[in-house]
């Protein structure tokens, strides 16, 4: 068995024809997926005997042929010989490896299934024994999340898991009498539950931290290993138009970018000297900042991004949200006034947003407040990446796992005294590292962190408790800080300028709202008198000494 094409995982469609709509056939569909973007298709028919099988396989391998595109076999070794197509793909359970090489010969594609850093360390080491040609072999990573299509499927692991994975076997090292034996050329794909909604996440969450990424550059033999595509069955098999939805997929895929960056590490100085080019750039760009936000804080908010110079634009509307990604620069979704049909919206203005790179802020108001807001909150960072997650001691403990947290509706109650500033500092940090994101908690003081830089910012006012919509305000500043970066920088997207334009927001907002206390008598002036320095600090900028900022050192 031989092949002539380059193994490309990035759209790898596996099929199951119980899934098909009706007037098709599974060779038309899949044709119709493949001139949509499909790469490579396995071919996996739980439920056919091997005649039927052969049958079936000989069809479809006629049409991704034509097409020149890779058709595996799930499982059957036997019925990837009597056809004659490109490869297989075996399980845990199935024939191994090994056997599997020598059947098929060095030049075949062979797809190997692993759940942990266990199998996948073990499939590895089983791929170095047997010769191969290089770039034949390929590690289907999961399941990411459950799936109906593979009802015996083992726990999913999520995104995180999938980073865990490559990550370990970006430092394995073969050992024994393997230890001569260069490493094998073996790629990734992530498989199960992976759809147009949920598939930002998986790019984005599967990426190394910044810290491993760090500890890598001083490696005697620096690697990094990433995902060469993803795996989907149901998102295309059950469409009436699989075409489309490989091309969108496809798109979904060519336009991500790395939430990572080359150099993470921030100094004062560096804050320092980026702050107000940042601050002072908004207003000169005048950026489309795209607001989903609750009811209660629409005009304050509104306001504020005005202030700042940038410009809102307020849509809960599903049917607007992919024309308005287009035309804007920023998007903020707080789940203040949520209604059942939220998660609706909100899941399509994160996916648009993310196909469109836009920054998106992530304010779960409430979080911890209700079962419902709780389980919401959870399932829109499961939906896409957000750039920064910006909430109150309460809000950010719950997107992190706490249990039992007591919230006052949108405040934060708990009484528990117990965490210290460097305690909740470490929940920050370990967050951002969790979600290659940058975390900004609030409260007396605030703490943001990317991971690996971590800071407690020490501005601000006790009026701004008094007044509604400030601490949801906060995030139409750092959208619209996020949004200028591209606009002057040739480092787009890059995690520690996201974070020099985070906490150049933080620092405008909070010492505005210092500036505004000297001239107001109470919490209503206060309000006017905000808005007015915030409108002057964009142009005048604030004094290197008016920063309270303090950089801690987290064990």
């Amino acid at each position: 068995m031989s092949h002539r094409h380059t193994l490309d995982l990035s759209l790898y469609l596996v099929t199951s024809s119980d899934l098909l709509p009706s007037n098709t056939t599974l060779a038309k569909h899949v044709e119709a997926a493949i001139k949509g973007g499909v790469s490579i298709v396995q071919l996996r028919e739980k439920n056919l005997d091997t005649g039927a099988f052969i049958r079936l396989a000989k069809e479809v391998h006629g049409v991704t042929k034509k097409h020149s595109v890779p058709l595996l076999i799930n499982d059957r070794v036997d019925v990837a010989l009597a056809v004659g197509c490109e490869g297989v793909h075996v399980g845990q359970s199935d024939l191994d490896y090994a056997t599997a090489r020598v059947l098929l010969g060095p030049s075949a594609y062979i797809g190997i299934s692993a759940t942990n850093v266990t199998e996948a360390v073990k499939a590895l080491d089983d791929i170095s024994d047997v010769y191969a040609d290089p770039g034949t072999t390929y590690l289907g990573l999961g399941p990411v999340y459950a799936t109906a299509t593979k009802p015996d499927h083992k726990t999913p692991i999520g995104p995180e898991g999938i980073r865990e994975i490559l990550q370990s076997l970006s430092t394995h090292k073969l050992s024994g009498a393997r230890a001569s034996r260069p490493l094998p050329d073996t790629q990734f794909v992530a498989i199960g539950g992976i759809n147009r909604e949920n598939l930002y996440n998986v790019l984005y969450m599967s990426e190394p931290t910044l810290e491993f990424k760090e500890q890598q550059k001083k490696s005697v033999c620096p690697r990094i290993l990433k995902l060469g595509g993803v795996a989907v069955v149901s998102a295309i098999m059950a469409s009436p138009t699989p075409q489309i939805v490989a091309r969108e997929l496809c798109n979904q895929i060519n336009t991500a970018s790395t939430p990572a960056a080359a150099d993470p590490i921030l100094s004062e100085e560096h804050i320092s000297q980026s702050t107000f080019d940042i601050i002072k750039s908004i207003p000169i760009h005048m950026p489309l900042i795209h607001h989903i936000t609750n009811s209660v804080v629409k005009g304050f908010s509104a306001n504020v991004t005005l202030a700042v110079g940038a410009s809102p634009i307020m849509s809960e509307n599903p049917m607007e949200m992919k024309d308005l990604a287009a035309i804007t620069s920023g998007f903020v979704l707080n789940m203040g006034t949520s209604l059942p049909e939220f998660e609706l919206v909100a899941t399509k203005g994160i996916t648009e947003n993310n196909r469109k790179g836009n920054p998106i802020v992530f304010d779960p108001v409430g979080a911890g407040a209700t079962k419902w807001r709780r389980e919401l909150s959870h399932k829109l960072v499961e939906v896409g990446y957000f750039d920064v997650i910006k909430g109150n001691r309460g809000e950010i403990l719950t997107i992190a796992g706490a249990e039992n947290i007591v919230m006052r509706g949108v405040d934060d109650a708990s009484v528990d005294g117990a965490m210290q500033s460097h305690d909740l500092a470490r929940v920050v940090r370990d967050l951002a590292l969790r979600e290659n994101n940058i975390i900004v908690m609030t409260g007396k003081s605030d703490i943001v962190s990317n991971g690996m830089s971590t800071y407690i910012i020490h501005n601000g006012h006790p009026w701004q408790a008094k007044v509604t919509g400030t601490g949801c305000s906060l995030g139409s500043v750092l959208a619209a800080a996020l949004s200028v970066i591209p606009k002057i920088g040739p480092v787009v997207r890059s995690i520690d300028r996201k974070l020099s334009a985070v906490i150049s927001g933080m620092l405008l907002y909070n010492i505005a709202a210092e500036r505004a206390a000297k001239r107001a008598q109470g919490p209503a002036s206060w309000k006017v008198a905000f808005l007015d320095c915030l409108s002057q600090m964009v142009e005048t900028g604030f004094l290197p000494e008016e920063a309270k900022i303090e950089k801690l050192n987290l064990v």
